[in-house]
């Protein structure tokens, strides 16, 4: 990465948390970390999502992955076996010292010497882990969404402020170049002034219907199950490991949010990142007329600009409609109707720094200067709110009218209800 974008990047999140930017060599490491020791750092969550990224974390100078935790003893087994045959690999035959497992994320905690967790979990998880990681004196890298209700989000950004540690948000399209690039020419006004922006991503979760079945040997299910409400075990739930999707646990609202978090939390939170809303975020919810919609959803930001959850033909992607033309941004493609838009800046397509490294990269160097994040607590935080309160209006069919500051829904107890209970009122 080029210290000009670089620099953008860190600039750009500290003054959304409303830090000051120190360079990394003038500022002092926190947390009794030293810059020129290793890190060791503990995964939570050892599932596809989990692996993949223990597999960037080896590409990340300066980090040692030390501990592991699951509740799925299969996957647990396999993951350390995967981290250990990349370490001996890489070491030409000698490998780190072996990683320790553990079936409760509460006694991996307790590792000694640990420096950092990755929290891979599904969603309904991460308020809780995360908080014990952090009140335990450790930074925290922690999947996207960053919570799965409001007030849980709000509980992660004080977890972290009142230990002065790190969190960063597994928002990784921040450290894509493609997203990276509309932020620039956006933010610098070459594409006029952007009063819409259209967002297409899949809908808001489903009633839970799946049957029980019978539970595999070496699966914890009270431990996955955690805070959320009792359901039975289905393998869409937690999939073997040798399956070839991803859980399905996303699509119910007691561990997800749908499409509207699993892919909002990213495509939304371009919009937050590009409208300079890191720090707040739209003000008024309008749901389509139809009931069930999937899509339709309106919303506005206290200055008037209006983003619409619909499909524009291509999909997982955000429309700025600006002044001058409009510019379409997706992980596989970037284009403008502006001439030129796209060669304004000193941003070049970096393809040797894949962006799960490029993210890892970023909260270590977090960790080590005690800066700010591309993607910390409070920006998370506010992105997975916009998808949480999109899937409120969605499910009680009306407008809502939403306080950024007192993070309240204005006029509405039942909505405010489920600002921090909404997978205990299922929607089965």
């Amino acid at each position: 990465m080029t210290n000009s974008r670089r620099t953008f990047l860190r600039q750009s999140a500290a003054a959304a948390a409303g830090i000051t930017f120190i360079p990394s060599y003038l500022s002092a490491g926190i947390g009794g970390n030293r810059a020129n020791t290793d890190l060791a750092i503990g995964f939570i969550g050892c599932g596809r999502q989990g692996l993949g990224l223990a597999r960037n974390l080896a590409n990340v100078p300066g980090t040692r992955l030390v501990a592991a935790c699951d509740v799925h003893s299969a996957k647990l087994e396999h993951f350390v076996g995967q981290v250990m045959e990349r370490a001996a690999a890489d070491s030409g035959g000698s490998a780190q010292t072996a990683v320790r497992s553990y079936s409760d994320y509460r006694a991996l905690l307790e590792h000694e010497g640990l420096d950092a967790v990755v929290v891979a979990t599904p969603d309904h998880q991460h308020a809780t882990i995360c908080v014990a990681a952090l009140d335990r004196g450790l930074h925290v890298y922690c999947e996207k969404p960053l919570a799965h209700t409001i007030e849980e989000g709000r509980s992660m950004v004080e977890a972290t402020q009142r230990n002065n540690k790190v969190l960063q948000t597994g928002s990784m399209q921040r450290s894509m170049f493609n997203f990276q690039k509309a932020v620039e020419v956006i933010r610098a006004g070459k594409l006029g002034e952007v009063k819409e922006v259209i967002v297409s991503i899949g809908g808001p979760p489903r009633a839970f219907d799946l049957p029980a079945q019978p539970l595999p040997e070496g699966v914890d299910w009270s431990g996955w199950i955690g805070p959320t409400v009792d359901r039975p075990y289905h393998p869409d739930l937690l999939p073997p490991i040798d399956a070839d999707y991803w859980g399905r646990w996303r699509h119910y609202a007691e561990f997800g949010g749908g499409m509207v978090t699993d892919w909002g939390a990213h495509m939304f939170d371009i919009v937050q990142w590009a409208l300079e809303k890191d720090t707040t975020g739209p003000t008024r919810f309008y749901p389509p007329l139809e009931e069930n919609a999937q899509q339709g959803l309106t919303l506005f930001y206290a200055d008037g600009t209006r983003v619409e959850h619909r499909d524009f033909g291509r999909g997982n992607a955000v429309r700025f409609v600006g002044s001058e033309g409009t510019l379409d941004v997706a992980r596989g493609f970037i284009d403008s109707t502006v001439p030129d838009l796209l060669s304004y800046g000193d941003m070049n397509h970096e393809s040797a720094v894949p962006a799960l490294v490029s993210h890892l990269t970023d909260f270590t160097e977090a960790v080590r200067s005690g800066g700010t994040p591309i993607c910390p607590a409070e920006t998370g935080h506010r992105t997975a709110t916009v998808c949480t309160l999109s899937n409120i209006a969605y499910r009680l069919g009306r407008p809502l009218e939403w306080d950024p500051g007192k993070e309240r829904i204005k006029g509405d107890a039942r909505a405010n209800r489920l600002l921090g209970d909404a997978y205990r009122n299922s929607l089965a």
